[in-house]
């Protein structure tokens, strides 16, 4: 009897938490801490991961979660929420923006990388595009050694995280005719996605040019067919036409749950762990598994201030970003050992992959200014948020084979393959290894017809913005300093074009750009191109790529720093995103991804989360199992 009752109060210990509400709490002038002591979930970060999994796991009672954000909660202003706004009127109370460092392989200059800083996190301040990319992009991961992250096996947690809408009152106005495949879309979740009840005229010219140059349209690009012409849905909701965000998706419906804290303006500090692998008691962990013990987490609200800690039952799951996640990793003692060592850090696990491999969709966005473009902004219009007010900045686009562009298909990839010194010095050969089989899925990739190359953006005026959708070149992300609040801007290197092929398909893109503003529908906007991207300009290729990489910048989509590969290909996470070495540790954002698919990766990212929890429960049942069998093993030891 003894010993089940010792074995029933070890799995009862999370449950006697005195929650009578849940808590949103933010900074507070006293020094005593604003969170209880343990919690049994901890979530660093209230971006898009962050707040699915507080959403997710605070559905079960007998749990508590915590959540730390940085930022606060927004203040729901227009410039917020109405679509029309976007690139107009950013809310940049709510931004943050990262220095890049001098780019090597462009112009030698910096860059900005801009982040959202609220619940919510970017998703506060993107451009609500959604799209998922290809089948063939998931299909990847699962061939990078990542089972069931397949489309196969992410499909169900797309669906799962949208409310997907689609009805003639909010398309009826579409240049095209939109019929989606439904059976691939969600209609009870949390994130309302749809269209605008309004589209520029020059949505129409940008479709009827692209299909002049022989790209077809294509009505559903979230099928799993990702290439075409298309008008994307955005995360808005069709009932009002504002955004739909993360925290009116996942948490505003679900701070009542008395089992979650939100506890806003603290910056986690470091991820606290056991010394020589000591077992700290109420720490959830497979008995006879090695692996160091993360018992909590240090938090504060800047520099000067006190320092709390607080202490996490079962696990800490990061969720603070690309950027962040891997850099308070390093500082914990979780990395590439010669820079912790340089940065005066202790060795808790030398995990070479953190903060490496980072990916991002080289971007840059002329503009051909339309002379003879016609768009009604009455103020009446904007009160009853009608009109281009409920137009995102971006819903017209043309996704691209590399094959409907150039016919020099062969020489692009004998030239990708012949590349062999573009990586950072910093790579370790479980990296290159890693490297490696990621380069044979792009050029895989880039091979195929149902798969993007490219992204062309258009604009009401006059953005025909490019990416790079299979980047070949990779960068780092590492801690300036062993203390976050030094690292409000780490050292950001995306390396773009660090590997000659990413420019050559960004200079084909423009050239296309070229001959699209001269087709017959667009040739009547009277499109004035920028200094260096005229028609003329663009027979000078040497000066149009001087132009170009001036112009570079990052699509905004950070991944890849903590991927989910093997160790021997540089990963730092498995496949349940656990971090190599810990027990009880994950990470639950975008630097999982292993290879960055030719889409935005809002919705991704939301996949990547919804599918998560199943990693929890089917956790939690071997715990239990293997407590159980080692209360059997001692109670059979007492009655020996």
């Amino acid at each position: 009897m003894r010993c089940a009752t010792i074995g029933a109060f070890a799995l009862a210990t999370t449950f006697l938490l005195p929650f009578t509400s849940g808590i949103h709490i933010n900074q507070n002038a006293n020094d005593a801490s604003p969170v209880q002591d343990r919690y049994d979930y901890i979530v660093v970060g209230a971006g898009i991961g962050g707040l699915v999994i507080a959403n997710r796991l605070s559905e079960d009672p007998s749990v508590s979660v915590l959540v730390i954000e940085a930022g606060d909660l927004d203040d729901g202003a227009e410039d917020v929420s109405i679509p029309g706004n976007i690139g107009f009127e950013d809310p940049r109370r709510y931004e943050v923006k990262l220095d890049v460092v001098a780019q090597e392989f462009l112009d030698g200059e910096t860059r900005v990388l801009s982040q959202g800083k609220a619940v919510g996190g970017s998703t506060i301040i993107n451009g609500i595009v959604w799209t998922r990319g290809s089948m063939a992009d998931f299909d990847a991961w699962e061939h990078l050694g990542n089972p069931d992250w397949g489309w196969s096996g992410l499909l169900p947690y797309f669906q799962k995280s949208e409310k997907y809408s689609f009805n003639s009152g909010s398309t009826q106005e579409a240049p095209i005719s939109i019929h989606p495949v439904l059976k691939a879309h969600g209609e009870q979740g949390p994130v309302d996605v749809g269209y605008p009840n309004y589209y520029y005229n020059q949505s129409c010219n940008f479709l009827d040019g692209i299909q002049e140059l022989g790209i077809p349209i294509n009505e559903d690009c979230n099928s799993g067919y990702a290439t075409g012409a298309t008008i994307v849905p955005s995360s808005m909701t069709t009932k009002n036409q504002s955004r739909s965000d993360a925290r009116t998706a996942y948490l505003d419906g679900v701070l009542e749950h008395p089992n979650l804290h939100l506890v806003t303006g603290y910056t986690v500090t470091r991820i606290l762990h056991d010394a020589g692998n000591i077992t700290f008691p109420n720490s959830t962990y497979i008995p006879g598994v090695a692996g160091l013990s993360i018992t909590g987490v240090e938090f504060a609200a800047n520099a000067t201030a006190s320092v709390f800690t607080v202490a996490c039952n079962r696990e800490v799951i990061l969720a603070a970003g690309a950027i962040f996640s891997p850099v308070l990793l390093q500082i914990s003692g979780i990395g590439p050992a010669k820079l912790l060592e340089s940065l005066g850090v202790d060795i808790a696990i030398d995990l070479p992959g953190v903060g490496s491999n980072f990916q991002d969709h080289p971007t840059l966005q002329p503009v051909y200014e339309f002379v003879n473009q016609k768009a009604d902004t009455s103020p009446d219009l904007y009160l009853h948020q009608a009109g281009p007010w409920t137009a995102p900045m971006v819903n017209t686009v043309a996704f691209s084979a590399l094959a409907w562009v150039t016919d020099r298909q062969q020489e692009i990839f004998d030239e990708a393959a012949n590349t062999t010194d573009n990586l950072p010095l910093s790579y370790d050969n479980t990296l290159r290894a890693g490297y490696a089989a990621q380069k044979a899925e792009v050029m895989s990739l880039l091979a195929r017809t149902d798969t993007a190359a490219y992204e062309i953006m258009s604009t009401s005026w006059g953005q025909l913005a490019v990416s790079g959708m299979q980047p070949f070149s990779r960068g780092t992300v590492q801690a300036r300093s062993s203390s976050l609040f030094e690292n409000s801007s780490p050292l950001i290197d995306p390396r773009f074009c660090s590997h000659p092929t990413d420019c050559k398909l960004l200079l084909l893109a423009l050239i296309f750009n070229d001959r699209l503003i001269q087709t017959r529908p667009m040739a009547a906007l009277i499109p004035m191109p920028p200094p260096g991207f005229g028609i003329t300009d663009a027979q000078n290729q040497t000066a149009l790529d001087e132009a170009m990489r001036k112009l570079i910048a990052s699509g905004l989509h950070p991944s890849g720093t903590t991927s989910m590969l093997s160790l021997d290909l540089g990963g730092v996470v498995d496949p349940s995103l656990r971090v190599y070495g810990t027990r009880n540790l994950r990470v639950v954002d975008a630097g999982i991804i292993p290879l960055i698919p030719g889409a935005h990766i809002q919705a991704t990212v939301y996949a990547i989360a919804e599918k998560f929890p199943q990693f929890l429960l089917s956790y939690i049942f071997i715990v239990n199992i293997a407590l159980r069998d080692a209360m059997k093993k001692n109670c059979g030891a007492l009655n020996v």
